[in-house]
């Protein structure tokens, strides 16, 4: 199946730290997207069988358009419900059948008694994603708002994200060097840390609004970045590949898995992440070398989709050249964005703003926990 078997606690969802929570302040009637009772399943026999199931289903009918040559496809999903020690087996229409423990292990998967557990598998001509949840998280609200781009319950998130890295990233180039293969945050680097927070907000601007006024700052930013702080750019340059295109693509899975009314073709997908954006913007912001890769390569993604359609060029042809490892959306981006003035940099905020900033997204992501 060509798919590493890989096992990990994945405590925030799609083991994404650097993604943020829902705002939580935001009014049911100023936001289109996020959680509703409806959608809060009370146990996790209903929430697998009619929510994940349906949005396994609808993934699979989109997904290779998501992605060219995608091999984020076909893939199974085997849940664990920790509580009653159940399982079950998920196929990519939908299906759902039970699995007695003997046989969810002959898959082998290792079950492990925490929430967020996620492993790889290739067994029995399937491949896809074990994953743990129980009836705790599941109806833990204030968790539930984490992902406004799904608007409920985040194993779906898991199973998109960590399965993008596990088949279609499987087969991408990798560095010679990882300069950040610890994770390190390097939050005491504050310059470079004020630098990118500032490159997510007008990476953020320039696609909520169109506004090429905003990608041209942007630009200007990640060039003084690049120049003036090349260690942090050589620490951050994989991870804003590779977590950044996942970042991205588990967004656009998770609008159409999660409002399949509302979102059905890209044009609405595409205005779906605009109104995100405008609406939840502590959501998709962040700080850490590690934690901003996937705000700062999924932002420059979405903005490249943006800029093909501009061009009239496929937006296939920037995910192709993602494979390569010399390259990661945001260093694409400044060589191909169709942008005739670049003004100098000019910082937006101080570095005590910055801090003043970084604590307000840490306070709003804690609310969550």
């Amino acid at each position: 199946m060509g798919m590493k078997q890989v096992g990990a606690q994945v405590g925030l969802g799609a083991g994404v730290i650097g993604i943020s929570l829902l705002l939580l302040g935001t009014t049911t009637h100023a936001s289109e997207f996020g959680i509703t009772k409806a959608r809060a399943d009370q146990d996790v026999s209903t929430y697998v069988h009619k929510t994940f199931a349906n949005q396994v289903k609808v993934y699979h009918k989109i997904a290779p358009k998501l992605w060219p040559d995608n091999k984020d496809v076909n893939q199974y999903a085997m849940i664990n419900d920790i509580d009653n020690k159940t399982f079950w087996m998920v196929t990519p229409t939908g299906k759902v059948s039970d699995l007695t423990e003997k046989q969810a292990l002959s898959y082998g998967v290792q079950p492990e008694p925490y929430e967020g557990w996620f492993l790889a598998f290739a067994a029995h001509h399937k491949s896809g994603a074990f994953m743990a949840v129980n009836k705790d998280e599941l109806t833990n609200t204030k968790r539930l708002v984490r992902y406004p781009h799904l608007g409920t319950y985040d194993l779906f998130i898991t199973y998109a994200h960590e399965m993008f890295h596990g088949t279609e990233q499987e087969g991408w180039a990798s560095p010679k060097k990882h300069d950040n293969p610890e994770q390190n945050e390097y939050l005491k680097h504050t310059d470079a840390r004020r630098i990118r927070l500032q490159l997510q907000e007008q990476l953020m601007a320039a696609y909520t609004n169109k506004s090429e006024k905003s990608l041209a700052q942007a630009l200007s930013t990640y060039r003084y970045y690049k120049e003036n702080y090349a260690k942090d750019y050589k620490a951050t340059f994989e991870d804003d590949r590779m977590e950044g295109t996942a970042y991205y693509y588990e967004i656009r899975s998770s609008l159409f898995a999660g409002y399949p009314d509302k979102v059905k073709t890209m044009k609405q997908n595409d205005q779906a992440v605009r109104t995100l954006f405008k609406q939840n913007r502590l959501a998709y912001l962040d700080s850490g070398a590690y934690a901003e890769t996937y705000n700062v390569g999924a932002l420059a993604s979405f903005i490249l989709d943006w800029q093909a359609d501009k061009q009239g060029i496929s937006r296939d042809t920037w995910k192709k050249a993602m494979a390569s490892a010399k390259t990661n959306p945001m260093d694409y981006l400044d060589k191909h964005a169709k942008i005739f003035y670049i003004p100098p940099y000019k910082a937006t905020m101080t570095n005590a703003e910055y801090k003043t900033m970084y604590k307000k997204i840490l306070n709003y992501k804690n609310l969550a926990n």
